[in-house]
């Protein structure tokens, strides 16, 4: 019996030693985490972070637009584009434009839909990502709506528009009445007799500049380009606030915008890219270092005409000797 004894007294002394690792831990006192509990937990860690994307607009100290929240935010509570097109019905191409703020391709009327329904999805405040989406791609119609709404206070009692209707008849009266009466007195006023006598037609130039003016005449036919002196972001966008370029350019890389468009362009650093005309540089975007927000193409055209003008006169000047 005490044999025994000693038998399980020993066995239950091995047991205790095999419960001590070599770092001197328990393993009795450690309780594993079940895979469940695991998974919540890095679905609240990831949670934390988009709520912090969202409220700074900040990913890594990079300043973020609200398309590219969206994305953070997404890829912060490990989801695909994929999946969310299955669950909320919208299009991938749709939801990856979305997040690129290239909208172009969704129809009007769409978009503030899909933003209610992506941010809903996501758990962000909706009212609020359509109001931030507004304001950064402010040219789209289907979003303006979203705008906030003026105070009573500042709100005005919508004009009649019969004054503006009276005044433009009685304009409309005034010339048609001054026309009338130019036709009369040109039918009364005596006619004159026909000259025979030669005209003189003078086939020499007006001045020196003229083949100057006719080669500035339609700067609207210069191949005006944009090119990157080093790689940069850059975004171009339409008169009516269409994105048609937001991304970062590769050094030598060129993006030739539309001329008499009222595009315009922004960049972070207006160093980083030039207006060129072929070999012919025309300048750059800003000074070196500086933000460049909505700069007009149109208005580099007449500059880029000028430079381009200059040697054509020059070599004129050259070619033609002065009159004694």
């Amino acid at each position: 019996m005490a044999h025994n004894m000693t038998h399980e007294a020993a066995e239950n002394g091995q047991k205790s030693e095999d419960s001590v690792t070599e770092n001197g831990t328990e393993r009795s006192n450690v309780t594993p985490i079940s895979p469940r509990a695991a998974r919540e937990l890095e679905v609240r860690e990831g949670r934390v972070r988009a709520e912090e994307i969202f409220r700074t607009a900040e990913y890594e100290g990079e300043a973020l637009r609200m398309g590219q929240v969206l994305r953070r935010v997404r890829e912060a509570l490990a989801l695909q584009l994929t999946d969310i097109a299955k669950e909320t019905r919208i299009r991938e191409n749709f939801l990856m434009g979305i997040e690129r703020m290239e909208v172009q391709t969704i129809a009007p009327g769409y978009l503030k839909a899909y933003l209610l329904t992506y941010a809903r999805y996501l758990g962000l405040p909706e009212q609020e990502v359509v109001q931030r989406y507004t304001r950064e791609c402010g040219g789209l119609d289907e979003v303006k709506t979203a705008a906030p709404v003026p105070k009573i206070g500042q709100i005005q009692k919508k004009a009649t528009k019969w004054p503006l209707i009276v005044a433009g008849a009685a304009l409309l009266a005034a010339v048609i009445a001054a026309g009338v009466t130019a036709m009369v007195m040109m039918n009364n006023a005596p006619e004159e007799p026909l000259s025979e006598a030669p005209v003189a037609v003078s086939g020499a130039r007006d001045s020196l500049f003229e083949d100057a003016r006719a080669e500035t005449s339609a700067p609207v036919e210069l191949p005006l380009e944009i090119v990157a002196v080093r790689q940069g972001w850059l975004e171009v966008r339409g008169a009516d606030g269409t994105i048609f370029l937001s991304r970062t350019l590769a050094e030598g890389e060129t993006y030739y915008p539309r001329l008499n468009a009222g595009w315009t362009v922004s960049t972070r650093n207006g160093g980083d890219f030039q207006w060129r005309v072929g070999d012919v540089v025309v300048g750059t975007l800003g000074p070196d270092g500086a933000q460049v927000f909505s700069v007009s193409v149109d208005e580099q055209l007449p500059l880029a005409a000028e430079l381009l003008a200059a040697p054509t006169v020059a070599a004129t000047e050259e070619a033609e000797p002065a009159t004694p």
